[in-house]
Formats: structure tokens, C-alpha cells, sequence
């Protein structure tokens, strides 16, 4: 049994550090996503705060665009796991938790929010006179 519980423990670890560098991998993705993003539309950046908009209007816009990319990552990832247990299991009974379900969605969002702070406080600092003369 204790032979059991130390194999066990172990898998646990190694799929826990998959999942870690998946989701560190993601995060890198989502920010360089944002980065390009960023980088093209900085002359819209540039228009919008020079008709008025704060740093924080320019920051709100890009962090929920990085949160919307994380929870579109976040239901592609629900409906593969769904259809893959649906699929493996289709003569079986079973049953789905609704906790790791919210919090494996609330994670991506996380993510998304995490690492598009670096891209949106870049885009919220742009000086509108700089940006305007970016090509």
C-alpha cells in the first residue's frame, strides 16, 4: 500500500509539472500575442489618446482582450476534455465534477490576465505623439 501511495504521489508530481510548464507555455504564447497586437496597433493607440483616452482606457482595452484570448483557450480546453471522456467512457457511467471544471477555467483566465499585463501597460504608456508618427 505504501508502495501504491509513493507511485502514486509520483504521477501526481509529473502531471502536475506538465501542467505547469503548459500553462507557462500558454501565458508565453498569450503575451506574444498581445506584444504583436500591440506593436500594429500602436497608431490607433496613439489616435485614441490623443482624442482623450487615459492610460487606464488604453489598459482596460488590452487586458480584457488578453482575458477574452485566455477564456476562448479556457472553453477549447473544456470541450476536448468533455468530448475525449464522453469518448473513452461512451458505455460507461460517469460523472463530472463541477469544481475542477471552474477552477481549471478560472486558471486560464488567470493566465490570460497575468500575462497580458506586461503588453497593456506598454500599450497605457505609448506617448500619443510617438505613436502617432510610428509607422
Amino acid at each position: 500500500m505504501e508502495s501504491f501511495t509513493e507511485s502514486t504521489n509520483m504521477i501526481t508530481l509529473l502531471l502536475g509539472s506538465i501542467a505547469g510548464i503548459s500553462l507557462l507555455v500558454g501565458g508565453i504564447g498569450i503575451m506574444n500575442i498581445m506584444m504583436v497586437s500591440v506593436t500594429e496597433r500602436t497608431r490607433e493607440i496613439g489616435i485614441r489618446k490623443a482624442l482623450g483616452a487615459t492610460p487606464s482606457n488604453v489598459l482596460m482595452q488590452f487586458m480584457i482582450e488578453s482575458m477574452v484570448i485566455g477564456i476562448v483557450g479556457g472553453m477549447i480546453a473544456m470541450g476536448v476534455s468533455l468530448s475525449e471522456i464522453i469518448g473513452k467512457f461512451g458505455g460507461f457511467e460517469t460523472t463530472l465534477a463541477v469544481l475542477p471544471i471552474v477552477v481549471s477555467f478560472s486558471f486560464a483566465v488567470g493566465i490570460g490576465l497575468f500575462f497580458g499585463i506586461y503588453p497593456a501597460r506598454k500599450a497605457a504608456r505609448l506617448d500619443p505623439i510617438d505613436a502617432l508618427r510610428y509607422e
